[in-house]
This record gives structure tokens, sequence and C-alpha cells, in this order.
């Protein structure tokens, strides 16, 4: 099977540029994205931390200002004493303007009484319809409960938050918070922008100038395959094509170079009656072309009947054909005879032989200079 030899340089910039700088971009979009959920999130854990601060110091507002004066607590705090109620509510509100900003707040006893609602005032007394939801009871059993939601295009953290006393671990009530936390998306933004821009120049940096040596070393390989590409061309005019794909499969498939093997092949002789005299009383400039012409007016036909030709010596060819090209040899024979018959350019007879049989196809010579050849009985004869 001939061996197809690839003419084409390695893509090294049109690689770089897939794999380097496109994989590249992707992984520092994904290293920011995680940085970004990184930072989100201990941005949003700070937050909770400091919520759970306000509410142990809100519900010590409110005991301190409004239910020791009154001789009540969160449980058993009577709606029907109307002046409590009042000063309950206007502390609540002057806290939520001082030291809250939130989209709505709602407080509750240990039993779930809504005690302060901040959107409808009418929910206060009854008891709260969520109070066996996970976020109540998390918060009821000590813990906090928080969930991320979206309206509008915004998005609001809703929070539930145990309240206790000053120097206690009893839980007093829970308290509720809903607040809009759309600003944190610019927070977060802002932080990795600061952190992260100097990291981002170097990375520019270094693919930018990356970029410029894979260009130069781009067109390096380009050069030097286009220059051996040429070699192998002009050598292939030197030596047959069979010779040089020995040399391919040798090095590419590291084997011994030119280890003999002997095949069935098909053995084409050309020779060019008379030319031995005619090349003693013609000019030799003049013996060269005409030869030269003869040699490529067969050689197109050999190679066009899948012929490889081994060969030139002196005014004869020598061609190889494969072990089932006994036909292809012969009409590449009388297809020679018949081009020179019809040809105005030469005006000498070609006689052809062909030869059927087993040969050793290999290297002869000496390690410094080694000839690819057939060599057999068949060659001979």
């Amino acid at each position: 099977q001939p061996v197809i030899l690839d003419d084409k340089p390695f893509p090294l910039k049109r690689y770089y540029i897939l794999y380097a700088g496109i994989g590249g971009i992707l992984f520092y979009a994904m290293l920011f994205s995680y940085f970004a959920q990184a930072e989100r999130q201990a941005l949003y854990s700070q937050y909770i931390s400091n919520l759970l601060e306000k509410a142990n110091s809100f519900y010590r507002d409110v005991d301190r200002d409004v239910l020791q004066e009154h001789n009540a607590s969160f449980d058993n705090m009577s709606f029907s004493d109307l002046t409590l109620k009042r000063d309950f509510r206007t502390k609540v509100e002057a806290l939520i303007k001082t030291d809250f900003t939130f989209a709505k707040v709602k407080v509750f006893n240990q039993a779930g009484l809504v005690l302060y609602d901040h959107k409808d005032q009418s929910n206060e007394g009854a008891m709260y319809d969520a109070v066996a939801g996970e976020g109540f009871q998390t918060a009821l059993a000590g813990g906090t409960f928080s969930k991320l939601e979206e309206d509008g295009g915004k998005k609001f953290m809703e929070v539930y938050l145990p309240t206790h006393n000053a120097g206690s671990s009893k839980i007093e009530g829970v308290l509720e918070i809903y607040e809009d936390v759309t600003r944190f998306e610019q927070i977060v933004f802002d932080a990795l922008k600061d952190a992260l821009i100097v990291p981002t120049l170097i990375f520019m940096t270094f693919n930018i100038l990356l970029l410029v040596l894979v260009i130069k070393a781009d067109g390096v390989i380009s050069a030097n395959t286009k220059l051996l590409i040429r070699v192998r061309q002009q050598m292939e005019k030197y030596i047959s094509r069979s010779a040089t794909e020995a040399i391919y499969s040798a090095v590419t498939e590291e084997k011994e170079l030119f280890r003999g093997e002997m095949q069935d092949i098909v053995i084409f002789f050309s020779d060019i009656r008379g030319f031995t005299s005619y090349s003693e009383n013609e000019k030799p400039a003049v013996v060269v072309e005409n030869l030269n012409r003869l040699f490529e007016l067969q050689a197109e036909i050999i190679h066009k009947h899948q012929g490889v030709i081994d060969k030139f010596v002196g005014d004869e060819i020598m061609a190889v054909f494969p072990k089932d090209g006994a036909e292809h040899a012969v009409q590449a024979g009388l297809e020679i005879q018949q081009a020179i018959t019809k040809s105005e350019l030469v005006s000498f007879d070609v006689g052809v032989g062909v030869h059927f049989g087993e040969a050793l196809l290999g290297s002869i010579g000496t390690p410094e200079r080694r000839d690819y050849t057939v060599i057999g009985n068949i060659v001979n004869t």
C-alpha cells in the first residue's frame, strides 16, 4: 500500500488559537464564575451573620424600651392593650428605619402569633399561616434559614432568624426579613473587579506574548516544511518513489531501513533502439535533451498505469509494477510505442520487455551510499 506523504505544515497557530486562545478564555470565564460564586456565598454568609446580630439587638431594644415598661413579653403580649400595641409598633418601625432597610419584616412569638407585620397590620394578633414551614421551624430550633428569590428582575432574600434575650440562649421569638439584595451583585462585581484586574492584565499580556511567539514559530515551521517538501520533490527526481516511501516508513515506524523482502513483482524494461550510436555522433547537450524528452514521455505513461520507475540506466528505463499489474505493464509498453510513433518531437524506436516473478526488494551499497532496487533472476534474464 502506497505511503501517503502529508505536504501540509503542522497548523500550530490554528491549534493555539483554538485550544489555548478560546480554551483559555473559557477557562478564565469559568474561573471568574467560580470566584463570583465564592464571593457571593461569602457575602451572603456575612450578611446572615450581621442579620443575626441585628435580630438579637432588635429584641433587646424592644424588650428594654417597650416590653419591660408594660411588664410584657413576646409570649404574653396582649393585643387588647392598645397602648402596648401602639408603643410596640412605633418602636419596631423606628428600629426598622434606623437599623434596617427591609422590604418586609414580621415578628412572631414562639407559638407563631404575629406580633408585627410591616406590610399588613391586620395580620397582627393572628397565627402565622406558615408556622409549620421549614423557615419558621428552623429559626425556632435556633438555626438560620435563608432563601433567595427573584421577582420582577430583582433578587430578594427571605430570612428567618431566632431572637434571644441578652445573656440567654432562650429563643424569645422569630424574626422574618424579606430584603432586596440586588445590590449584592454589584458589590460582588466591584469586589471581583478590584481583585482580578491585575491577574487579568497579566493573563492577557502573557497570552499576547505567547501568541506572538506561536506566530513566529508557526512561520518557521511552515517555511521549513515547505523547504523539506521542495527537497523531497527534488529528491524524487533522482531516486525512485519506492525508495522515498521506504525512507518515510523506516523513519516514522522506526523500522530497519531498506531491509530486503522477497516479493512477486512485474519488471518493466524499455530501451531506445540505436541510441548508443546516435549519442556517439551528436553533441552531448542535444543527446541529453532528446534523452530527457523520451524519458519524460515514457515516465508519464508508466505512472499512469501504476508503475514505479526504479532507475534510469543509460537510455534504458527499469520500472516495477505490483504482482497483479502485468496487464498494466503491457498496456504501458504498447502505449509508449504508440506515443513515440505519433510524436513529432522524437524519431526513435523503443523496445519494451515485461517479466513476472519473485525478486528481492532492498538496498545495496555501502553504509554511506545505498541504492534501493530490485535484485533477482527476473531482472537479469
